[in-house]
């Protein structure tokens, strides 16, 4: 029996702990004397904390695999001005001792209306052969059961319930407003490429409170899994042209932007360069958003300076006697797009 109820992430202070977290992830590792160790990444839905399990049991590892609730004890102590835990003992909690709303994302949008303004906005493209592209992916029931409550990834960005929903409707917002100002850009290939770009999302991330990647996205990755699900929907559909299908196809292909960043092929139609741009900002944002309730590592008159693991850079988080920007709770820690 937890002696304090529940003990939120935002609120975790130095001293001792006796609560119940979710694993976002975990790595068994060895020290430098040779003896194993937990490194975890606990969360609810205001945040995470990194933690450490010194000379770690197998029984122990095996009980603090990601997705799985954790009932720790330890002590929350200071590590370069960010607080961490040094857990002394773990178990699985008993289930009444697991507040589910703590975990659950509570999204500051009605899902259903942004799912109804991704579908206005697809079923509305003037070019018939991509309506008709994108009605197929919307009468796909197990598809769009999926689109609408994934996360958009397991950690750089959006990766929580609805996550890869909030993206998606965002980046076609955002395209609708870039082909208004290069209005000689194909608008339909640029939002149904927006739609498609991270499709592949549906398959490889499994879970939506502490996303991980099924074995199917561990071996194959979202990219080529969206690029066989897009050849499965042209080949169904009769005389749709093989140049549309084509470019679509290297706008997911592309839509990373660098082969080091995951491309196979840098962007190299207008369209395919506007989506990488669109969905690299989005995802970067949300990710600057998120980052904004960690504690800073420096302080002074201007505000805090804190190393982002998401954006692997020092970033300016806010300052004295100004008012912190709320993300929508959630998780965090980084991962690729």
């Amino acid at each position: 029996m937890l002696e304090d109820g529940h003990i939120f992430v935002a609120d975790i202070a130095e001293g001792p702990i006796h609560a119940v977290y979710l694993v976002q992830d975990a790595r068994k590792l060895t020290t430098r004397n040779g003896k194993p160790y937990l490194a975890l990444t606990l969360m609810d839905n205001t945040g995470s904390i990194g933690a450490k399990r010194w000379d770690v049991s197998e029984e122990e590892a095996a009980t603090a695999r990601q997705g799985s609730y954790l009932e720790i004890t330890g002590a929350v102590e200071l590590y370069r001005n960010a607080p961490q835990i040094i857990i002394s003992a773990l178990r699985e909690p008993q289930p009444e001792d697991i507040l589910r709303e703590a975990f659950e994302h509570s999204p500051e949008f009605d899902p259903a209306d942004l799912l109804q303004q991704i579908k206005d906005m697809l079923l509305g493209l003037h070019d018939e052969d991509l309506r008709r592209l994108a009605q197929a992916y919307v009468d796909d029931e197990a598809f769009m059961a999926r689109f609408e409550i994934g996360p958009a990834a397991q950690r750089m960005h959006h990766p929580y319930r609805f996550g890869l929903l909030e993206h998606v409707h965002s980046v076609m917002c955002l395209g609708e407003r870039m082909c208004e100002h290069y209005s000689w850009v194909d608008r339909g290939m640029v939002l149904l490429g927006l739609f498609l770009h991270d499709s592949g999302k549906v398959v490889e991330l499994v879970g939506e409170e502490a996303p991980g990647y099924s074995i199917e996205g561990e071996l194959l990755g979202h990219i080529t899994i969206g690029i066989n699900m897009l050849d499965r929907k042209l080949q169904a559909l009769e005389g749709f042209p093989h140049r549309k299908g084509v470019l679509l196809k290297h706008i997911i292909l592309s839509h990373h932007g660098l082969q080091e960043w995951g491309s196979p092929k840098p962007p190299m139609t207008p369209e395919a360069l506007v989506v990488h741009t669109i969905e690299m900002m989005d995802a970067k944002m949300n990710a600057f958003l998120r980052e904004q309730v960690e504690a800073p590592e420096q302080t002074d008159e201007l505000g805090g300076l804190r190393w982002s693991k998401l954006l692997k850079r020092k970033i300016l988080t806010t300052g004295p006697g100004t008012e912190r920007v709320q993300p929508p709770a959630q998780g965090n820690n980084g991962d690729s797009e």
